[in-house]
């Protein structure tokens, strides 16, 4: 990505939110998995499959679309926040509508409970998400700061509160509503200027158009990550499909706390670039050496330590999550390469590019996750290295002509991150079997794993002169001077 001290500062609110977040989330993941049984968190689970995908068609593209649009007026505004308000509360209604058949479908009456509940967010949301994405293009991360923390921070309170009182799965349900209700008051208090605008379908058919195909993409890729869960709630029971959460839960930290602080930058960082007709290649080949120095690494490390992060953060209950965590873990370390990849397309306009990816993966990872549910759960964990490579491959195909170059000149930056990723997980084995050898309990063992895997990542990519402590130094230089 770009070396503007701009894109650095954004990315910098960006990690701080993040982890921030993280000190937040991970205290109340832990709390709330000995509150809460695999079957309550599997039921959750399956409404939030269900509220994740209306959440795509809610969107309808307007947030990227205000992202890269070149140039914005009252009247593009106004015609993204109508798009945003029919589609939000059009989607309300179908949810009220239609959450008895799924209870029906699952004999399980709760579900059409928890989605009248989450139904309210849809309701919320409009007075939000264009506020939202204008702060997003304007790299205005120290408040999207507060406005994230916030939000997150009324989500824990509510969900353990709820628990704590024996609500079980609705407690789940309430978190995020509570969250979104504090995040609406936040944007408001803060009320970009045009962020609130009376709604007008004038102009709304170049916004359509771009929502239809990037809306589509966005179904496709997201049905085919969760339609598992569908899947593994009917043939194997909500049960299951809790522990199955809880193992991907675990590796969405790695989204939680690294992509999604350097994708929230990546797409208008990107979108600045190519609106002034820079190059994108040599950032995305830096970007993606970055993340992938951080985001192997700590798939190596989830997939060595899966047992004993797995009892200390959710208790021995979920025990049987670990070896599906761990199949996860190092089926995801394809994807890596290509994280930044449907940003680029979309901030280059190449949507169409995004469906076609979308509409290969789609049916071939789905297709895999059944034929493997006909054996047995561990099945389907692995056989989502299938779908990945798929989308690798594509991603490849498009991103060298679009951006016009070769996969070398993408990914070759990236070779220096397998090292650094086989030195760090070395580090974290011989650790291990030292733990393991003196009978270290849980909480020293995973300490020294941890300092070890630390000190080993830092030692590997100072020799190997890795991008990533490239940034690292710099940024430490910056907060040194600051402070002096």
């Amino acid at each position: 990505m770009s070396k503007s001290p701009t894109v650095r500062g954004a990315l910098a609110w960006s990690f701080a939110e993040r982890y921030l977040s993280l000190l937040i989330t991970v205290p109340t993941t832990m709390i709330l998995a000995r509150l809460l049984t695999p079957t309550q968190v599997g039921v959750y689970s399956l409404c939030a499959v269900v509220t994740n995908l209306a959440s795509i068609l809610r969107d309808f593209g307007v947030s990227e679309y205000l992202i890269q649009e070149r140039e914005l007026d009252r009247e593009k505004l106004r015609s993204a926040f109508t798009i945003t308000l029919l589609m939000a509360w059009g989607i309300a209604l179908a949810i009220l509508g239609g959450r008895f058949l799924l209870a029906d479908w699952y004999h399980e009456p709760l579900l059409a409970d928890l989605l009248l509940v989450l139904s309210l967010n849809f309701v919320m949301l409009p007075l939000a998400s264009p506020t939202f994405a204008l702060l997003n293009r304007e790299m205005a991360f120290h408040q999207v700061f507060i406005v994230q923390v916030s939000a997150n921070a009324a989500n824990a309170v509510t969900s353990i509160a709820l628990a704590w009182r024996g609500h079980g799965a609705m407690s789940l349900a309430w978190g995020p509503v509570a969250g979104i209700a504090v995040q609406v008051a936040v944007l408001v208090w803060l009320r970009p200027r045009d962020a609130l605008l009376l709604p007008r379908l004038r102009g709304v058919g170049r916004q359509l158009r771009f929502g239809a195909m990037f809306t589509g993409s966005r179904l496709v890729e997201s049905g085919s990550r969760n339609g598992h869960e569908l899947i593994i709630g009917k043939v194997f029971g909500f049960t299951a499909l809790g522990l199955f959460s809880r193992a991907t839960g675990l590796i969405d930290l790695l989204a939680q706390t690294v992509s999604s602080a350097i994708l929230r930058v990546a797409t208008p960082a990107l979108a600045a670039d190519h609106r002034a007709g820079h190059s994108l290649v040599a950032p995305y080949a830096k970007g993606t050496a970055i993340f992938t120095g951080i985001a192997w690494p700590f798939m190596g490390g989830v997939a060595l330590l899966s047992g004993d992060i797995i009892a200390l953060l959710f208790g021995p209950q979920w025990h049987e999550a670990a070896p599906l965590a761990t199949l996860l873990a190092l089926a995801g370390l394809p994807y890596a390469l290509t994280m930044l990849a449907p940003n680029a397309l979309a901030a280059t306009g190449q949507i169409r590019r995004r469906l076609s990816v979308a509409l290969w993966y789609g049916p071939t990872h789905l297709a895999c996750v059944g034929l493997a549910a006909l054996w047995n759960l561990h099945a389907v964990a692995a056989v989502f290295v299938i779908g990945n490579l798929v989308q690798v491959a594509m991603y490849t195909r498009h991103l060298t002509e679009v951006l016009q170059a070769r996969p070398r000149e993408l990914f070759g930056p990236s070779t220096v991150s397998a090292q650094l990723a086989l030195g760090c997980c070395a580090g974290l084995g011989l650790a291990q079997l030292a733990s393991h050898e003196l009978g270290l309990p849980l909480v020293p063992r995973l300490a020294l794993c941890v300092v070890a895997g630390a000190l080993a990542w830092l030692g590997c990519a100072t020799l190997l002169r890795h991008p990533a402590m490239t940034e690292v130094r710099r940024a430490l230089t910056h907060l040194r001077s600051r402070h002096a």
